[in-house]
């Protein structure tokens, strides 16, 4: 099992969302694609009037925060995640909302019925789940006929081999950032079409270029219960960013990231 997808790991990494806005933060302030991902998305998603929307491993919501307004008519939003710290942050966030409900739920065990959705969203965090093949057959069994499964997630590339050489050359003793993701744009498209009748793959041009090194060391730290380091082996990594930033003015990072669109016929 992946140190990403070790069920403690995770529930210490989500407990609140404290690390996600770290990592939010950085991409925000820093992605050289001002579009955004979150409006690219949106331009991806199809939510027909009066739908059922559910959304697993929502996390802060942040997603939403600029477009729940924008949800035809009659349709109806369940935000769920894992993490009990999330389901009561994004509880406090949309409540007002009256077509938003918030509940912990685990993808491998969706505690709805057959067919009883439109749309199922899991974005980012597929690669986070011990039995990717249960949690998509719960996916596919949930989904009404014709309905729309979006995941969103990133690619072997991108951040892991940069992040890869910078750990080789300033802490060559540990082995981070080697292992891919389980779900990734290079393998989602094989994985999800055993689930599903079509699949699509959309990628995301975009690249990270960062002024200010601490924010990068703290999405380090950020990552560290999903991760093969600790906070201790992070000396060094300042000096060794800042030499880069100083030297070209920014650190330039790719990125590689992307969404999978799969229909249920």
């Amino acid at each position: 099992m992946s140190v990403m997808n070790k069920v403690e790991n995770v529930k210490e990494q989500y407990k609140d969302g404290s690390n996600l806005s770290i990592r939010t933060k950085l991409h925000d302030k820093y992605s050289t694609n001002k579009q955004g991902f979150f409006p690219w998305l949106f331009e991806k998603y199809e939510f027909p009037k009066g739908c059922r929307i559910l959304e697993l491993g929502c996390g802060n919501g942040a997603q939403w925060e600029k477009e729940i307004h924008k949800l035809p008519e009659d349709c109806t939003l369940v935000l769920s995640d894992f993490s009990e710290g999330m389901v009561k942050a994004v509880w406090e966030k949309y409540s007002s909302r009256t077509n938003m409900l918030a509940q912990k739920v685990d993808i491998q065990n969706i505690p709805f019925p057959d067919n009883c959705f439109d749309v199922v969203i899991a974005n980012h965090m597929l690669y986070h789940v011990p039995d990717l093949s249960k949690a998509l057959s719960e996916v596919n069994r949930v989904l009404k006929s014709g309905g729309k499964f979006y995941s969103a997630t990133n690619g072997n590339g991108g951040m892991r081999p940069f992040l890869r050489d910078a750990f080789k050359k300033v802490n060559p003793k540990l082995n981070s950032f080697t292992e891919n993701f389980t779900f990734n744009l290079q393998n989602g498209k094989e994985i999800l079409s055993k689930h599903f009748d079509e699949v699509e793959r959309y990628d995301y041009e975009d690249s990270l270029a960062i002024t200010e090194t601490q924010d990068l060391v703290d999405w380090l730290k950020s990552t560290i219960t999903i991760a093969h380091y600790t906070e201790n082996d992070l000396h060094g990594f300042y000096d060794y960013f800042e030499e880069i930033r100083q030297k070209e003015g920014s650190i330039n990072i790719p990125k590689e990231t992307g969404l999978f669109i799969s229909t249920k016929k």
